[in-house]
């Protein structure tokens, strides 16, 4: 390529990562950690894509200092070029899990590999291994350098893989397509890899991280705001997929007892927090790709497809066991109780509204049951 091939490719990434930037505002006044790696990523692309043309502008051109600014310009690529795809799998990760102790236990051989990655990318300041810049400011590209890209894809298929096995468990976030973010990016690494001289690897990058923003922005609109799992909206959307396609559902609705009691004597932050508590008991019970959407209020619906009228009899089994756990080891000044009611799908041989309506009313029927013994 050009030098204006060049500049157009990566002014580009610029500017659509300074569009990205302004629109994704609002995460540079939250305290998230998710938020500040999305932010971080932006900025390192964004520089990343100065740093390309500013190498190839440095490449062949003699004035006191160049080479050591050639020398700067390379490192930084070359190290930004580990560490962006390594803040992809966390940031993939903790979407996941939303689990910081987490990573350092389970990407020990990822960090590894990293550590040593840079502690190569210095070496190379004074063993040329992955690359050199000669006495004429030409930057020559060395052997060891197609590992960067090896650890760049493996990076890559590490975050798919445990979006895979996450979805196979639990089932798929179905806004969050993570082949859509990095595919973009592997065609362009790839492609840059196979054409030394082509520039695409970092405007790549900006259209993944933009199509991932737009991604979370679908997304956001199906997600519960307070406790962080899908709403009744993306709840209606399921149901109505899983109908078209025939599938049998069991379902189960659950509410908190006592719930308005929580809130006129402890407060609505109290009353908050008691729903969260109970969605962390839901989601952590969760094995057989049973999925836990907030309905209304204190209300949530778990659902799952199966052919098996009882099949979510065990879930609530765990859930019973972790919730009686859960109150014997936390000095709450209520006790975390709920009352629910099943109801099972067919197709061709129920409707939607019995369905729903035998889930309300056999819950409602074990809450005045609580009610009568509370009394």
């Amino acid at each position: 390529m050009d030098l204006i091939s060049i500049y157009v490719a990566n002014g580009t990434g610029i500017l659509v990562l300074l569009m990205l930037l302004y629109v994704s505002r609002t995460r540079t006044q939250r305290d998230s950690i998710e938020d500040k790696i999305f932010t971080f990523m932006i900025i390192g692309v964004m520089l990343g894509c100065f740093m390309e043309a500013f190498s190839y502008t440095l490449d062949g051109r003699i004035f006191p200092g160049s080479r050591l600014l050639n020398y700067i310009a390379n490192s930084y690529l070359y190290s930004v070029n580990l560490l962006l795809p390594f803040s992809v799998l966390v940031y993939v990760d903790l979407g996941l899990y939303g689990n910081i102790k987490r990573i350092a236990k389970r990407y020990k051989a990822e960090i590894a590999v990293g550590i040593f990655m840079f502690a190569m990318n210095i070496v190379n300041f004074f063993i040329p291994i992955s690359y050199y810049i000669t006495e004429q400011n030409v930057y020559e590209r060395r052997p060891f350098s197609y590992v960067y890209y090896v650890i760049i894809f493996y990076y890559c298929f590490v975050a798919m893989y445990e979006t895979h096995r996450y979805e196979k468990e639990n089932g798929a976030r179905t806004f969050i397509n993570i082949k859509m973010f990095l595919i973009p990016i592997i065609i362009g690494a790839g492609l840059q890899f196979m054409f030394y001289g082509l520039s695409l690897a970092w405007l790549s990058a900006a259209l993944g991280l933009m199509g991932l923003y737009m991604m979370q922005q679908n997304e956001m609109a199906y997600i519960d705001s307070l406790v962080d799992v899908y709403n009744r909206l993306y709840f209606n959307h399921m149901m109505s997929g899983w109908i078209s396609n025939k599938r049998s559902i069991a379902g189960i609705m659950i509410d908190i007892d006592h719930f308005k009691s929580i809130n006129d004597n402890f407060g609505h932050s109290e009353g908050d927090k008691a729903l969260k508590m109970l969605t962390d008991i839901l989601l952590k019970s969760r094995k057989n790709q049973e999925r836990v959407f907030r309905f209304a209020g204190d209300e949530f619906i778990v659902a799952k497809t199966t052919n098996d009228p009882n099949g979510l009899d065990e879930y609530m089994q765990r859930v019973e066991k972790n919730l009686e756990e859960f109150n014997s080891k936390n000095e709450l000044p209520y006790r975390l109780e709920i009352s629910y009611g099943s109801s099972y799908f067919e197709p061709d041989k129920s409707d939607v509204d019995s369905f729903m309506k035998q889930m309300d009313d056999k819950m409602y029927e074990m809450k005045s049951q609580h009610h009568q013994r509370s009394d």
